[in-house]
């Protein structure tokens, strides 16, 4: 069991941090202590079901993504989520295509 909690905490970190949140905005989010959130990271705790389904709502995840690690394709998409979240809605078509263009101009990697 030690470690599934171990493997679970740090998913929780990892999302939490893709998502550029700190423990207090984590836990005020899922309605979780700092202390609890604190024990859960660190493997150190197990969470009740209402707990774990308060974190994937605030982590914007399910369940069950929170016992599978993050790909570091899906770290960078919580990234950018969190980047574009605070773009105007016409703005984004714009920043879309600024990526694109700006993935095209990477060297090509053997």
């Amino acid at each position: 069991m030690a470690k599934l909690a171990e493997r679970f905490g740090k998913e929780v970190r990892a999302r939490r941090k893709a998502r550029a949140m700190t423990q207090a905005q984590l836990s005020e989010a899922a309605g979780l202590s700092e202390d609890w959130l604190r024990r859960i990271e660190r493997g150190a705790g197990a969470p009740s079901f209402d707990a774990l389904d308060a974190l994937a709502d605030a982590l914007s995840c399910s369940v069950a993504d929170l016992f599978l690690p993050m790909t570091v394709l899906a770290e960078a998409g919580a990234r950018l989520e969190v980047l574009l979240s605070s773009a105007q809605d016409d703005d984004l078509a714009w920043l879309e295509d600024l990526i694109r263009v700006a993935i095209r101009r990477l060297p090509d990697r053997p």
